[in-house]
């Protein structure tokens, strides 16, 4: 009997089958999710993660994020932060093929930055 003939062990069965099944479904690792909050948290000028979604299309993981910055940065300042998180990420997670880093200013005196949208998501569309 060849290494070819022998029948294949039921635990790579059943792991691969758990694999195609949580693709299917577009899951990630939970692993990977902490990996990646852990470093956008490090990265130079976040205050904080508001929001992270990770997922696959088809062979690719991409990556949806909402981080919290200084209220006070400049538009191009704030956007230099999203890029360096972006970049961050990029490096933390090999398997990342894409990142859509979003900036919203940290709550502070002033009207929430979201208020406007605030009936959708009580209507549950958000």
């Amino acid at each position: 009997m060849t290494a070819q003939d022998r029948p294949w062990p039921a635990s790579l069965l059943k792991d691969a089958a758990r694999e195609v099944f949580r693709r299917l479904l577009d899951a990630v690792d939970p692993a990977l999710l902490e990996t990646a909050e852990s470093a956008l948290r490090g990265a130079h000028g976040v205050i904080d993660v508001s929001g992270l979604r990770m997922r696959w299309i088809g062979h690719h993981l991409h990556a949806e994020v909402t981080i919290v910055v200084d209220g006070q940065l400049s538009v191009r300042d704030a956007h230099e932060v999203a890029v360096s998180a972006e970049h961050t990420l990029m490096h933390a997670s090999a398997q990342l093929a894409a990142a859509l880093v979003r900036a919203d200013p940290l709550p502070g005196d002033r009207e929430d930055p979201h208020a406007l949208l605030a009936h959708h998501r009580q209507a549950g569309r958000g």
